[in-house]
């Protein structure tokens, strides 16, 4: 193994914190702009899906760091997915 021990919980959180963190920048400038057009529905739709089965595949493997960023990641996708259904209407 390349990584081992306490390595790959440092590698994994590091890189979950960044992927989730992702989504911060996206929210804040639609909440600023009021407007999400240029964010696809269907890219919410996949990750939405997609993270659903991480979850579902974290708990299968009781690996904690996969569950909690996926919710993380679904709680965030599911926001942008209202602010824009909201934001679309006006």
């Amino acid at each position: 193994m390349f990584f081992e021990g306490i390595w790959v919980i440092v590698i994994g959180t590091i890189a979950s914190v960044l992927v989730t963190a992702g989504w911060i920048p996206q929210i804040i400038r639609g909440y600023k702009t009021k407007s999400l057009s240029d964010v696809s529905y269907y890219l919410m739709i996949l990750i939405s899906t997609g993270s659903v089965l991480w979850i579902f595949y974290g708990i299968e493997i009781q690996d904690q760091i996969i569950i909690m960023v996926n919710i993380a990641i679904l709680i965030f996708n599911l926001t942008l997915f209202g602010m824009k259904v909201k934001y679309s209407k006006k």
